[in-house]
């Protein structure tokens, strides 16, 4: 290669290191006048907006999925031989007591079917509920076919699906909170019963079987309702904690507004764990700093009061989202 071209090769490179300083300058003066206007808008911004206290408590990791109501115990009792039906003794919905009596069938004779023999009684293994009735008076049935199913609903269960990346943060006996889509003011406890013993797959990913006992009831709870299956996977105990609200991320850091001799200010925090209503504080705060309880709400005032939507990236973040949803 001639002098030539190395010389305009060199010339190439110098103008395009110029130009990057020259990018990084120009970004590092508007990031500080960014940075200036926000502390000037601060206070206006955090006007008249509660304030709460730094405290310590416990931070809960969850393990959330999806699943519905399933009663204690169900069975779908079948005729154990063929024979014509000769009395339904229950309807759908009745509430029965073990032995009592569900259906009556004549037997039929082994070689002719019209030909009837004894008469044998259906009844009830359990007290519960008759579900569904799947036959009728004076109807024929076959040996092994289903004629009634019954529920015990004196207490439920949820079946639910984890993700298989989960499965090592679920155990049996860990304590759970079950909710209903039908009743979005019922939440009752619970506690993971078993684990599936084999992975199932399904459209997009890959799920393990989970049972959660539910602890109490409720009048309106029914069998297949849809539950939302909160597993509480580990807690941190007494920890510096803020609310979830109280701090925003501020060009990739998050900052939460703390007042310091009544004039607010914004203090970088490092966050580790978020349960969704607390985030655990590793560094920044300390228990009784007074903060804006709701920072979302003063991000919002200041990209009014700034204009400069553009340039200042706030979102919340959860802590679990920046760090991994890990504690140091």
């Amino acid at each position: 290669m001639s002098n030539t071209g190395k010389d305009r090769r060199r010339r190439t490179a110098l103008a395009l290191v110029a130009m990057a300083v020259l990018a990084l300058i120009i970004w590092g003066a508007t990031r500080g006048r960014n940075k200036s206007l926000v502390e000037a808008r601060l206070p206006a911004a955090a006007a008249g907006l509660a304030t709460t206290s730094v405290d310590q408590g416990d931070v809960h990791e969850y393990v959330s999925c999806a699943g519905s109501v399933m009663p204690h115990r169900m069975q779908v009792l079948a005729s154990d031989a063929s024979g014509k039906v000769t009395r339904v003794c229950v309807e759908e919905g009745a509430r029965v007591a073990r032995g009592t009596a569900l259906c009556e069938v004549q037997r039929a004779s082994a070689f002719d079917f019209s030909t009837q023999g004894e008469s044998t009684k259906l009844t009830a293994p359990f007290g519960g509920i008759v579900s569904s009735v799947a036959v009728q008076a004076g109807g024929y049935v076959g040996a092994g076919q289903p004629m009634v199913t019954i529920m015990d609903t004196s207490s439920y269960f949820a079946s639910a699906e984890i993700d298989e990346i989960d499965l090592a943060r679920v155990a049996p006996g860990m304590a759970a909170v079950v909710s209903f889509d039908a009743l979005p003011d019922v939440e009752l406890p619970g506690k993971v019963e078993s684990i599936g013993v084999a992975a199932l797959p399904r459209a997009d990913t890959v799920v393990i079987p989970v049972r959660v006992s539910i602890d109490g009831s409720h009048d309106l709870l029914k069998p297949g309702l849809t539950t939302n299956v909160r597993i509480l996977s580990r807690s941190i105990p007494d920890v510096v904690r803020i609310p979830v609200r109280s701090w925003i991320d501020m060009d990739g850091q998050p900052s939460a507004i703390r007042f310091v001799g009544g004039a607010p200010e914004l203090v970088p925090v490092e966050l580790g764990l978020s349960d969704g209503n607390y985030t655990h504080v590793l560094s920044g705060l300390v228990p009784g700093d007074e903060i804006v309880e709701d920072a979302v709400a003063a991000q919002e005032r200041l990209r009014r009061l700034t204009g400069q939507n553009r340039d200042m990236q706030f979102r919340i973040r959860h802590a679990d989202e920046q760090h991994g949803g890990t504690s140091q």
